[in-house]
């Protein structure tokens, strides 16, 4: 059986491993976004009406740090602003044409990604990993 030392770092060095890649792959297709702009692009796309706010409740970051990499998507095109119909105080981020074409881009490398990493695992192991691994996210969000 497993320590619990070596499943944190199997678990670390696998979260490591795919950011690495996630990073080649994006300078690869030359889509000039850094792995984290990839995870606030698909939090935009995923929910239609997001604010800021949501944002850095989802990725548990802090606000600041959320504006910043949403401005940096606005500055590229990928992102705009329009106003709230519910809340007048804040506005709402969607993606723009092209940042829905990123958001193409994206999903295209992850399915690579994920083919690629999966390769030769069994499919009744691969869903015994993401349920232990579901459960191992619920475990340390409990604290």
């Amino acid at each position: 059986m497993m320590s619990n030392a070596t499943s944190i770092e199997t678990t670390f060095y696998l979260a490591h491993a795919i950011k690495q890649q996630l990073g080649t792959q994006l300078e690869t297709q030359q889509l000039g976004i850094a792995p984290m702009h990839v995870r606030v692009l698909k939090i935009i796309h995923k929910h239609q009406s997001c604010t800021a706010i949501d944002i850095a409740n989802l990725c548990k970051r802090d606000k600041a740090q959320i504006t910043r990499l949403i401005k940096g998507l606005i500055d590229q095109g990928l992102v705009k602003k329009e106003s709230n119909p519910d809340d007048k105080r804040s506005q709402l981020l969607v993606l723009t044409p092209q940042g829905e074409a990123v958001q193409e881009s994206l999903l295209s490398i992850s399915k690579t990604m994920q083919n690629q990493m999966t390769r030769g695992v069994d499919k009744e192991d691969l869903e015994t990993f993401i349920k232990v691994a579901q459960a191992m996210m619920k475990n340390l969000a409990k604290d």
